[in-house]
C-alpha cells in the first residue's frame, strides 16, 4: 500500500505515491490523499516494487476500472498492453520531505 498525494502545484498535477501517510504524527491532516495499492502487474513486462529499477526507470499505470490500484511495469509499452493507463509525471518514494527534496519539477534544486 503507497499512501497517494495529487500536487497540484504546479501547471500539472503530479502523483507522488509515499511509503508513510505525511499526515501521521497527529493534528489536522494537511495533505488530501489516500491509500492505494501499488503492485507489479500480472503481466509479461512487469517490474518488482522492490527492485532498484523500480524508482525512475519504471512506468506506472492506473488501472481504468479500480481507482484505487494501480501498478509497476517496466516500460510505458508494457502499461498501455495491459490495458492502464500511464501516471505521469509521478514519484514514488519513502516520504513527503524526501519528495521535496528529490522532486523539482518547477527546476533546480532546494537549498
Amino acid at each position: 500500500m503507497y499512501f497517494l498525494v495529487i500536487d497540484t502545484r504546479f501547471g500539472v498535477p503530479i502523483y507522488v505515491f509515499l511509503e508513510r501517510d505525511p499526515n501521521d504524527g497527529g493534528g489536522r491532516a494537511k495533505f488530501r490523499g489516500r491509500w492505494v495499492t501499488l503492485e507489479p502487474a500480472a503481466t509479461t513486462g512487469n517490474a518488482n516494487l522492490h527492485d532498484s529499477s523500480a524508482g525512475s526507470t519504471c512506468a506506472i499505470g492506473g488501472d481504468p476500472n479500480r481507482p484505487d490500484r494501480y501498478a509497476v511495469f517496466t516500460s510505458e509499452g508494457a502499461v498501455r498492453a495491459a490495458g492502464f493507463s500511464l501516471i505521469e509525471p509521478r514519484y514514488m518514494g519513502p516520504s513527503w520531505d524526501t519528495y521535496l527534496s528529490v522532486f523539482h519539477p518547477e527546476g533546480g534544486k532546494r537549498l
